[in-house]
């Protein structure tokens, strides 16, 4: 059974993207032929292109190309001053990543206690991060990291510093003479020029949280050896990808960039996040637009699933043209410190799994289960689990349970959208999930709007793709998956609301229920029947996803309150 679908996305503006859809009863067949067709990036706009959000606008200052690129493909936003040639390396062949070239003008609204005249800019110096450093009980592997790139048997690897502690000396000796970079994570619990544009960054995308880390990577010294067996280049970490879209801003210094031109996970969730393999990262040095220096003022989006890595470099004489010659102040000029160490922010939109499409369809779950407790009968009794399972339950557990698990399996299937060289066994594209695509709190009070509109038409695509794909065998495979608890705690998986009745101990059980004609045909009618009752539930569903996020956000705003506090730091 074929079905195709529109695939659209949401997040404070919609942008349309569309590809097919392959299914089984009850296996997935891997290839589709690809009929995809984009509508105009135009009928999804949240806002007026005319007056866009002003942090963003600063950024970004072409808005229609930030929107048609917001979880699409990466966007660079060069600073241009009057002396800078603009033509040196922003040419539109070669593989070059897309650009928009600006001078600043734009963000002159969000006006400036500083010198520089570029609030932005002066949300933080190398100065500053000493001060960071210096406070008490500040611990390595916690709240900083002194980390470097290393390579052991051909594979990168993230090197660090073991002892929890270090004297300001000690971390600058280390920063200077061994290389390593420093990471100060959670920088809008710790700044409060920081945690004021993250919390307005939020507001403006609608996020459930932005986060904020800090990176300070030291200039290449010609005369250290671990430089010149590194090839006059320091880097802080392995060639990676992000679980979340992130913004990055370059604050002084510069820094030379690599960036996918493909995701190796498409629109990753939390618990998707993994190393690269070893082959992954060989196709990366073949699929990537080609290296770019970002310079102070610069900044770039990087949509979540794409790898990348920085560093700072040895620059030769034409290299050094990539960045202004001149500044318009002096003063400027001293703060950005265009030949030292490069200190960049990287603001990550963390929509969790709390923010999704897939999100939407799992209140609804909850909403059809809860006014139909009749149909919530048990799939699998807790006797039949611990019979088959070393990991006993103490519960029956539900189709409500099921239901949520086979959800999650259908929304982490492995696609590639419409990026060509990654394709299925017998060459042909595979189809890409709008139940990974990020959902903008607040929507629930927009009913007349046209985002309102886009979203249901996503919410009840995605629930044809749920219903009429979803399978025993599949959920049982990702069930399996869970058993074995990721290294990082962070990156655990997780719906809204997820708690220990919804667990799934058992997936050979789960498996077994497929050999049972009943069972099976009842998992077929509790799929049909939540379909006919969830297409009447999007705005139930929306206000409920509302709700969950805000709290969310909320507590986490809480605690970055009592957190700056603690350091003095609150001005928001």
């Amino acid at each position: 059974m074929k079905c195709s679908c529109l695939f659209l996305y949401v997040i404070n503006f919609v942008i349309a993207a569309a590809a097919q859809q392959c299914v089984d009863t009850d296996t997935i067949t891997a290839s589709c032929s690809n009929n995809s067709s984009h509508q105009p990036t135009a009928d999804f706009f949240a806002w007026d292109v005319a007056q866009p959000p002003p942090l963003l606008s600063a950024l970004f200052p072409n808005s229609t190309q930030l929107l048609s690129s917001w979880e699409a493909h990466p966007l660079l936003s060069k600073v241009s001053f009057a002396q800078h040639n603009q033509q040196n390396d922003q040419s539109t062949t070669n593989n070059n990543i897309p650009v928009i070239l600006h001078d600043r003008s734009s963000i002159l609204p969000l006006q400036s206690d500083t010198d520089s005249g570029d609030p932005l800019l002066s949300l933080l110096t190398v100065d500053d991060t000493i001060s960071i450093l210096s406070r008490p009980l500040m611990r390595n592997g916690v709240d900083y990291k002194l980390a470097k790139k290393i390579v052991h048997n051909g594979e990168e690897h993230l090197g660090m510093l073991p002892n929890p502690h270090y004297s300001i000396e000690e971390i600058i000796a280390h920063f200077h003479y061994g290389g390593f970079s420093v990471v100060i994570d959670r920088m809008h619990r710790r700044w409060g020029a920081i945690a004021v544009q993250a919390r307005r960054l939020e507001e403006e995308l609608n996020a459930i949280k932005v986060g904020v880390n800090m990176y300070l990577t030291p200039e290449v010294m010609l005369e250290t050896e671990t430089d010149k067996r590194n090839g006059h280049t320091r880097q802080g970490f392995e060639a990676h990808w992000d679980w979340m879209d992130v913004i990055v801003i370059q604050l002084s210094g510069r820094k030379r960039w690599s960036v996918a031109n493909e995701p190796i996970v498409y629109l990753s969730n939390k618990d998707q996040k993994r190393k690269p393999t070893v082959e992954e990262i060989q196709h990366y040095g073949d699929a990537r637009f080609s290296e770019f220096t970002l310079c102070p003022g610069d900044a770039i989006y990087i949509p979540r699933g794409h790898i990348h890595n920085a560093s700072t470099v040895l620059l030769d004489d034409d290299e050094l043209d990539h960045c202004p010659s001149s500044y318009p102040s002096e003063e400027m000029a001293k703060l950005l410190n265009v030949n030292g160490p490069s200190l960049h922010l990287t603001f990550g939109i963390e929509q969790s799994c709390e923010g999704k499409v897939e999100s939407l369809l799992h209140h609804a779950i909850n909403i059809y289960f809860d006014d139909n407790r009749a149909s919530n009968s048990i799939a699998i009794p807790a006797e039949s689990c611990s019979s088959r399972s070393q990991a006993a339950t103490t519960h029956d557990i539900k189709w409500k349970s099921i239901l949520h698990h086979a959800l999650a399996a259908v929304a982490r299937r492995d696609h590639s959208c419409d990026f060509p060289s990654f394709r299925g066994t017998d060459g042909k594209q595979t189809d890409c999930n709008c139940l990974r695509r990020s959902v903008p709190l607040g929507l629930s009070e927009k009913t007349a709007s046209m985002q309102y509109a886009r979203l249901k038409k996503v919410f009840l695509h995605a629930l044809d793709i749920f219903s009429s794909s979803a399978s025993i065998t599949e959920t049982a495979e990702f069930v399996q998956t869970l058993q074995t608890p990721p290294a990082d705690p962070d990156l655990t998986y997780c719906f809204p609301g997820y708690s220990v009745e919804d667990v799934v101990a058992c997936p050979e059980a789960l498996i077994s229920l497929r050999k049972t004609k009943q069972k099976k045909h009842e998992f077929t009618q509790v799929l049909m029947d939540f379909h006919k009752e969830a297409s009447t539930s999007f705005l139930a569903a929306l206000k409920t996803m509302d709700k969950f996020g805000n709290d969310i956000r909320e507590r986490n705003r809480k605690q970055q309150l009592v957190d700056l506090e603690k350091v003095a730091q609150v001005n928001i």
